[in-house]
C-alpha cells in the first residue's frame, strides 16, 4: 500500500483536477425525473407486469382518480347540479379518458313499449329528486359503488391517459381547482386513487430529494466541528459528502433511472461512509503527524487506513450491490448506485481529505483524556466479564430469532403512506362507505362474441356470485350484471328475472339496447370490448394487507380456473392490488438472495483481506447480532417488511463489518507484531479506535435517523430501525468482538506462533 500511496502523493494535484472535472460533469448529468408508478417497481418483461399491461391496454387504462363528494344532501339540486356540472368540466380537461358518476349513468325501465334506457340526471327538476334517490339508492350497480348505502357520499370516477410528472401535477391542480370552484354549503372533496397515489409519492421524492441532502450536509458539519472543532476539518468533511452526493446522484441519472419513493436513502448511505472515511483518515494524520513531516504524514496515513477503509467501502458497497438480486426494480436501482456511491466516497476521500490536511495549516484535535477513562473501563469490562457478555449475545439471538419467525410482509401502497395524512383519510373514507379501495381483475378472453355465449356469461355470474361470498370483497361487476338489468325490466321488472338469459340471440339484443345511448355504450365498453372478445370482472376489496390480498387472489384464481374449465375462454387475474400483492413474494426472494449474497461476498473479504480464517470467522458473531436481533424485534413489534426494511439485513451487515474490520486491524498490528498478550492487545486496540468506532457509529446513527422526516414510511422505518442495528453493532464490536477473542485466546496465540515460525529463515 505504501507503493500506491507514494502515487497519489505524487499525482495529487492531477488526482484533485480529475476530481474536479468529474463533479462538474456528474452534477451536469442530474436530471429532475420522477416515477412512482407500478414500473418503478416491476420490470417490463415480468409476466405479472405484461398481464396487466395486456389488460390496461385494453380497457383505456387503470389510471383512476376516485373523487369522493361528501354531503347529507347529495340528493339535492345544488349538489347534483354541481356533480353534473363539475363532471362535463372533467371531461374538457385534456389528460381525461373518460369520467363516470351519477350525472352520466344511465337508468333502465321498463315501459309499454319494452325498455327504456336514458341518463339518470336528466331533465332535473325539483319534484323528481325523490324519484332519482329512489332508484339510485336501489340500483344494485350503483349502490356502494357510485352512492355510499346511506346515501351521504357519491363518487365521480376519472381515468387518465398515461401522463408523466409534470402533466399529472397540472391535471391534479386544475382538478382542485376545478372542484372548488362553485361548491355547495356542506359539501366535503376527498380524492384517492391510483392517480393520487403517485401524485403523493411524487411530492415525497421531491421533499426527500430535496430536504435529505441538506440536512446531510448540515449533519456532517455539525458533527465534524464537534469532534474536531476545526474549520478545515469540517470543511475537509463536508467537501467530501457533497462531492461524493454529486457524484452518486449523478450516476443514477446517467444510468437512465428515474428518481422514486426510496431513492432518497442513498443520500444517509453516501453522508455517513463519506464521514467515516474523512474521520479515520483525520485521526490517524493527526496521530503521526506529531512525529513526521507533511509527505511522510500524508504517505503514511494512507497507506495504513487505505487498507481498513477500502475494505470497510467495498463491504458496504457489495452489501448493497447484492441488492441486484431483487426482482423489485426499485430496490435494484438503489443497490446499483448506493454501491458504486459508496466506493466514490472512498475514492475521492483518499484523494483530497489528505491533501487539504498537508495544504492547509490546522491545529491538532485535543486529545480526550476523559475518552481515555472510558475506553479504558470498557477494555476492563470485557475483560472481566467476557463470558456473561458472550452468554447474554447467545440468549438475545435465540430470542429475536424467534421474533424473526414472526415478522410479515406488507406492500399494500396506503400503508407506505402516514395515518394522519389526507390520501390515507379519503382512502379509507372510500374503502368504508363505497366500493373499497383495493381492486382485483379478472380478465377473460376469446374469440369474437364468446361473452355474448350465454355458457360463458353464466360462469361469469356464478364466479361474481362465488367472490362475493369472499373475505374482504365489498363489490363485483362484470358484463353479466349489465345484462340481468335488462333482463328483469324487460321481463316486467319480475326479481325472478334478475338473471343472465338462455338465448344469445337474446343477450345480444340486450347488450344493443343499452348501447344505443353514447353514456350506454361508454359503460359497457368500460367492462368489455365492442366485439365482445374480451371482458373484465371487477373486484372491490376494503383495505386489508397484502397477505390478505395475496390469499384472496389464490382463493379467485383457483375458482375462476374451476369454472372457466372446457370452455375456449382464457381468464387471467390482475389488477392493482393483485400485482402489488405479488410484491410479497419478491421481497421474500430479495431478502434470501441479497442477504445471502452480501453475506457470502462481505465476509470473504474478510477472509481474503486478513488471510485469515481466525480472524474472518471472529468478525461473524458481532456483525450478525444486531441484524438478528432488529428483524427479530420487527417481528415481535409487528413490523413489517417492505419495500424500504427489506433492504435492512445487507445494507447493515455491509455497514456493521466496517468498524469490525478497522478494530481486527488494529488489534493483528498490535498483537501478530508485537509480543502483547491477547487481553493487553484488546486494551490497545480500544484505546486506539474505540473513539472512531463510536464517532463514526454516532454519525451513522445520525445520519440514519434523519429519514424520519420522510412521509414514506418504507423511508422512515428503514432509518430508525438501521439507526437501532448500527447502536447494536457499537455492542457487537466493543463487548462482543473482544470478549470472542478472549474466548479463543488460545486459538489466536498459536496463529501468531505458526506465522512468526514461518517468517523465521
Amino acid at each position: 500500500m505504501r507503493k500506491v500511496a507514494e502515487v497519489i502523493y505524487r499525482l495529487r494535484y492531477i488526482l484533485a483536477s480529475c476530481v474536479l472535472v468529474l463533479t462538474i460533469f456528474f452534477g451536469l448529468s442530474i436530471h429532475g425525473k420522477l416515477d412512482n408508478t407500478i414500473t418503478a417497481w416491476f420490470s417490463k418483461d415480468d409476466p405479472v407486469y405484461v398481464a396487466y399491461s395486456r389488460f390496461r391496454d385494453t380497457f383505456e387504462g387503470d389510471r383512476y382518480l376516485i373523487i369522493a363528494i361528501k354531503s347529507d344532501r347529495i340528493f339535492s339540486m345544488d349538489v347534483l347540479n354541481y356533480i353534473k356540472r363539475k363532471t362535463s368540466e372533467l371531461e374538457d380537461l385534456p389528460q381525461v379518458k373518460k369520467v363516470h358518476s351519477l350525472a352520466n349513468s344511465n337508468k333502465v325501465i321498463g315501459t309499454k313499449q319494452g325498455i327504456e334506457i336514458s341518463p339518470l340526471l336528466e331533465n332535473l327538476k325539483k319534484e323528481r329528486l325523490q324519484n332519482i334517490k329512489h332508484y339510485t339508492m336501489n340500483d344494485k350497480l350503483f349502490r356502494g359503488y357510485l352512492i355510499s348505502t346511506d346515501g351521504m357520499i357519491t363518487s365521480i370516477i376519472v381515468a387518465f391517459d398515461e401522463m408523466d410528472t409534470h402533466e399529472m401535477d397540472m391535471v391534479i391542480a386544475k382538478v382542485k381547482k376545478i372542484l372548488n370552484t362553485g361548491k355547495p354549503k356542506g359539501v366535503s372533496i376527498y380524492l384517492t386513487g391510483d392517480v393520487m397515489l403517485n401524485y403523493e409519492f411524487n411530492d415525497i421524492t421531491r421533499q426527500d430529494e430535496t430536504v435529505l441532502p441538506i440536512l446531510g450536509i448540515i449533519l456532517a458539519v455539525f458533527v465534524s466541528f464537534f469532534l474536531f472543532r476545526s474549520i478545515l476539518k469540517v470543511s475537509i468533511v463536508l467537501v467530501g459528502v457533497v462531492v461524493s452526493l454529486v457524484w452518486s446522484i449523478g450516476l443514477y441519472c446517467l444510468l437512465g433511472y428515474s428518481f422514486n419513493a426510496i431513492t432518497g436513502m442513498i443520500v444517509p448511505l453516501v453522508t455517513i461512509l463519506s464521514v467515516a472515511n474523512s474521520l479515520h483518515i483525520i485521526e490517524y494524520f493527526d496521530e503521526v503527524s506529531e512525529k513526521l513531516d507533511k509527505k511522510e504524514s500524508f504517505v503514511s496515513t494512507l497507506e495504513y487506513i487505505m487498507t481498513p477503509c477500502f475494505v470497510a467501502s467495498i463491504t458496504t458497497s457489495l452489501g448493497l450491490a447484492s441488492l441486484i438480486t431483487s426482482p423489485i426494480g426499485a430496490i435494484k436501482h438503489f443497490g446499483v448506485s448506493a454501491g458504486a456511491g459508496i466506493m466514490f466516497s472512498f475514492i475521492i476521500a483518499i484523494i483530497l481529505a489528505p491533501l487539504m490536511l498537508i495544504v492547509f495549516p490546522s491545529s491538532k484535535s485535543a486529545h480526550h483524556e476523559h475518552w481515555r477513562k472510558i475506553l479504558a473501563h470498557l477494555a476492563e469490562f470485557n475483560l472481566k466479564r467476557y463470558r456473561y457478555i458472550l452468554v447474554a449475545a447467545f440468549v438475545a439471538i435465540v430470542f429475536f430469532g424467534y421474533g424473526f419467525t414472526k415478522i410479515r410482509i406488507e406492500t399494500n401502497e396506503l400503508n407506505w403512506f402516514p395515518k394522519n395524512s389526507d390520501l390515507y383519510k379519503s382512502s379509507m373514507l372510500v374503502d368504508k362507505k363505497l366500493a373499497g379501495s383495493g381492486d382485483l381483475e379478472i380478465f377473460i378472453q376469446g374469440d369474437e362474441g364468446i361473452l355474448k355465449d350465454p355458457d360463458i356469461m353464466k360462469r361469469m355470474d356464478l364466479l361474481s356470485q362465488e367472490i362475493k361470498k369472499m373475505p374482504h370483497v365489498k363489490k363485483v361487476i362484470s358484463l353479466a350484471n349489465y345484462v340481468k338489468t335488462v333482463n328483469k325490466v324487460l321481463q316486467g321488472d319480475r326479481p325472478g328475472e334478475y338473471r343472465v338469459p338462455d338465448s344469445r340471440s337474446l343477450i345480444a339484443q340486450e347488450l344493443l339496447l343499452f348501447s344505443f345511448s353514447t353514456d350506454g355504450r361508454e359503460e359497457l365498453e368500460s367492462i368489455a370490448t365492442p366485439d365482445y372478445s374480451k371482458g373484465r370482472i371487477s373486484v372491490k376489496l376494503k383495505y386489508t394487507s397484502s397477505e390478505d390480498v395475496k390469499a384472496l387472489s389464490r382463493l379467485i384464481d383457483k375458482k375462476a380456473k374451476e369454472i372457466f374449465s372446457g370452455t375456449d375462454a382464457k381468464v387471467t387475474l390482475t389488477g392493482i392490488s393483485y400485482i402489488f400483492s405479488t410484491l410479497n413474494s419478491y421481497i421474500i426472494q430479495s431478502q434470501i438472495s441479497s442477504f445471502t449474497l452480501a453475506f457470502v461476498l462481505v465476509i470473504g473479504i474478510i477472509y481474503l483481506v486478513f488471510r485469515s480464517v481466525r480472524y474472518g470467522t471472529l468478525s461473524i458473531l458481532p456483525n450478525i447480532f444486531p441484524i438478528i436481533v432488529v428483524l427479530g424485534f420487527m417481528g415481535l413489534a409487528g413490523i413489517t417488511l417492505n419495500v424500504g426494511t427489506v433492504m435492512i439485513a445487507s445494507v447493515a451487515l455491509g455497514i456493521c463489518v466496517d468498524d469490525t474490520i478497522h478494530f481486527l486491524t488494529r488489534f493483528r498490528k498490535e498483537f501478530d507484531r508485537s509480543t502483547l498478550n491477547v487481553p493487553d492487545a484488546i486494551r490497545k486496540s480500544t484505546l486506539m479506535v474505540g473513539r472512531a468506532i463510536i464517532s463514526t457509529s454516532v454519525i451513522n446513527i445520525s445520519g440514519f435517523m434523519m429519514t424520519i422526516i420522510s412521509e414514506f414510511e418504507p423511508t422512515k422505518e428503514f432509518g430508525w430501525l438501521m439507526s437501532l442495528t448500527l447502536f447494536l453493532a457499537i455492542l457487537g464490536d466493543l463487548f462482543i468482538l473482544p470478549s470472542s477473542m478472549l474466548k479463543v485466546r488460545g486459538m489466536l496465540i498459536r496463529g501468531r506462533e505458526k506465522n512468526t515460525s514461518n517468517e523465521r529463515p
